[in-house]
């Protein structure tokens, strides 16, 4: 069996990037997406310099930050894209949605001098995943979420990169908040065994005094970093012969 385990979030900012960093230098971590609308993302794609063996893609984003575009349907008064308890109950101008994520694209590929691994989303932007519907409490009636998804899937189709949730491989969400331990993690291989191919999507980080403020998501990424990095877990795919690779 290979698995990807990408870590989510690299340029949310400094301690979200280094924990990542971490993950992959001293446990399973493999590939990672950059929030390119972010104002780290110059500062992760420098620091990515240093690990040329981390798979990296764009972690194209309409609920966090601010975007690169001038778009009116994606942002509050302020110009900060919508919150996602707000975003997935409104309707969003999929043109602007377009435009947004090939900036963010076409971003990274100033920021890196080439194109990325691949791409997936935060918060479930382009198609709704589950695990941010059960905190939002559903999609609004107005939202959009089919023709937000068909315009990322003709981003995908023209770069010629794999969108997760919509490539030939099983994508596992579960290694996250109380179940974020090895032990859990053990149980999602046993459970797919069959699987020549799975990504575990992760969420490791440091977390300083900004991301305690600003994220809803703050200590569990310390957490998940630690079982990451578990020379048990390790050992653990090993025995299975399991082969760690990125995109």
């Amino acid at each position: 069996m290979k698995i990807i385990v990408n870590a989510d979030d690299m340029g949310y900012n400094r301690g979200v990037s280094e924990g990542i960093i971490e993950g992959y230098e001293k446990g399973i971590v493999t590939s990672t997406t950059v929030m390119c609308n972010m104002d780290q993302a110059a500062q992760a794609a420098q620091r990515l310099r240093s690990v040329p063996g981390l798979g990296t893609g764009v972690h194209l984003t309409l609920t966090c930050g601010r975007p690169l575009t001038k778009a009116k349907t994606l942002v509050d008064q302020h110009g900060d894209f919508l919150k996602n308890t707000q975003f997935y109950k409104v309707y969003v101008d999929p043109a602007e949605v377009e435009a947004e994520f090939r900036a963010q694209i076409e971003k990274f590929i100033e920021l890196f001098g080439r194109r990325p691994t691949h791409l997936d989303c935060h918060q479930g932007c382009y198609d709704g995943q589950t695990l941010t519907m059960a905190r939002v409490g559903g999609i609004g009636e107005e939202h959009n979420t089919e023709e937000i998804l068909a315009v990322t899937l003709a981003l995908a189709k023209e770069y010629q990169l794999p969108m997760r949730r919509h490539c030939e491989y099983l994508w596992l969400s579960s290694y996250h908040g109380e179940q974020a331990t090895p032990e859990h993690f053990v149980e999602m291989l046993e459970e797919h065994a069959d699987a020549e191919k799975l990504e575990f999507m992760v969420h490791p980080g440091w977390c300083d005094l900004e991301l305690y403020q600003k994220s809803s998501y703050s200590l569990e990424r310390v957490q998940e970093l630690a079982g990451l990095c578990d020379p048990k877990l390790k050992e653990e795919l090993k025995l299975r012969n399991i082969e760690l690779v990125h995109f």
